[in-house]
């Protein structure tokens, strides 16, 4: 029974010890201001207190061994068998360089009963052998089974009614929820959860749809959303020029199938001619010539009544350049141009 004990509270440690470790992977902390990390580690040490049990001397001895202000008196002398926790004995506060006090004021007082009771084990000689030389005869022969306190060490006992920390989580200990209803709420949870992030991403494609959060893969008008995933085509000599908005653009011989052929680029931008109104599509990347760069396409779009390519040449080698006209062309900066009065 003891033996299944232990090994019960061994198996919860490490739970608690794997959830730590998920708990401080740095995804955890992505985003999080200072403020928020102090809380995230705060709720963690709670939690650490609370599910293992610890005793308010146990968080006394941890941090003696853990904090700075400690560690040069925590040094057990190797000829004594007295308990490693005299060194630490009468207990004391110290300041942190931070400010404050460590460690906190409830553990003092516990500490101080444990370490009268450290003092009288040590007068009781309960180490073995000679108490008052200190001396341990390699002659004393080993003990089949260590009773409690002996050589200074106690069996860890978990938190009890008694115990100061038992006041603080008094309140979550009278909180009960039956395992079957706990299983409920979690699976509601995780549903919530994969709704949220369903709504998340139908959020994002609705964005990328009418043109991105910042509102500027449309055009300044969003003038795009019309003619968006829409292809025009043109024949110019033995070639035909296929020109796909938010897609590529193709060279390819008359009669080739669609969005297909030899890639001018994928589509980069629009810009807008501040002086003439007129919009200037790119496509850019594209099949790479012999011995010359990458393929590129520029298309400048003047006012029309349809969206459509007028023609396609190549000014510069690899470099193709195309007329278009459309209604997104006509706009109050072109009306002005051509002096068209308003209706």
């Amino acid at each position: 029974t003891t033996l299944k004990r232990r090994q019960e509270r061994i198996m919860r440690g490490l739970k608690y010890a794997a959830s730590a470790k998920h708990l401080l992977r740095p995804s955890v902390f992505e985003g999080a201001d200072e403020d928020e990390k102090r809380m995230l580690l705060v709720s963690l040490a709670t939690g650490v207190l609370y599910h293992s049990k610890l005793r308010t001397i146990h968080v006394w001895q941890i941090l003696q061994t853990i904090l700075p202000e400690f560690e040069p008196s925590f040094v057990k002398d190797e000829k004594t068998c007295s308990s490693p926790w005299s060194v630490a004995c009468p207990p004391k506060l110290a300041k942190r360089s931070s400010g404050g006090s460590v460690p906190p004021q409830f553990t003092l007082a516990t500490a101080e009963t444990f370490c009268n009771e450290q003092v009288e084990e040590a007068l009781e000689g309960v180490c073995g052998g000679d108490a008052e030389s200190g001396d341990v005869s390699d002659s004393v022969a080993l003990p089949s089974s260590a009773p409690d306190g002996q050589y200074g060490y106690h069996e860890i006992t978990p938190r009890d009614a008694s115990d100061p920390l038992a006041v603080a989580f008094e309140y979550l200990d009278s909180v009960t929820i039956p395992k079957s209803q706990l299983d409920d709420l979690e699976a509601k949870l995780k549903g919530l959860h994969n709704r949220s992030k369903d709504l998340n991403r139908k959020i994002d494609q609705l964005w990328k749809t009418v043109g991105g959060r910042e509102q500027d893969r449309m055009g300044p008008n969003g003038e795009l959303f019309g003619i968006s995933n829409e292809c025009f085509v043109v024949e110019a000599g033995k070639y035909e020029y296929e020109l796909c908005i938010f897609g590529k653009a193709y060279q390819r011989d008359r009669g080739g199938a669609s969005k297909s052929g030899t890639s001018l680029g994928s589509w980069r931008k629009m810009e807008v001619d501040e002086e003439s109104g007129n919009r200037i599509f790119r496509w850019e990347g594209g099949a790479k010539c012999w011995n010359g760069p990458e393929r590129s396409a520029t298309a400048v779009v003047t006012c029309g009544a349809e969206t459509r390519v007028l023609s396609a040449d190549e000014p510069e080698t690899c470099a193709y350049g195309m007329q278009m006209e459309s209604h997104i062309a006509c706009d109050d900066t072109f009306r002005k141009q051509n002096e068209i009065p308003l209706p």
